[in-house]
């Protein structure tokens, strides 16, 4: 018996996200990845300077999957990321960014 053949097509509500990040969690249930944008809101001040004043985070997708899968991509995601670092070399991650708390919800 053999097995069926794959047919790739796209959703016709498929989008292409550029994500400033992610929100991830996982459970005995399921794995979440959320991802979001981060939009800078700027306030001009009354001498003309300009200030940050608000970052705006808006929720783009949130993606729901079995832990089989979620192991399964985040084995994947890594593997790519050693075959990009053996040819171009290692991805510096911005003190700012390794900064950020980074627990999980599991203590």
């Amino acid at each position: 018996m053999s097995l069926p053949r794959f047919e790739t097509k796209r959703s016709p509500e498929f989008k292409v996200y550029h994500v400033s990040g992610t929100m991830i969690g996982l459970n005995p249930n399921e794995g979440t990845i959320i991802i979001f944008q981060d939009k800078i809101v700027p306030k001009t001040n009354p001498d003309g300077s300009m200030v940050i004043d608000v970052i705006e985070r808006e929720i783009l997708a949130e993606l729901k999957m079995s832990p089989v899968q979620f192991k399964s991509l985040a084995q994947i995601m890594d593997l790519h990321v050693k075959e990009y670092e053996k040819v171009f070399g290692e991805i510096k991650i911005p003190s700012a960014i390794q900064k950020q708390p980074r627990g999980t919800m599991y203590g």
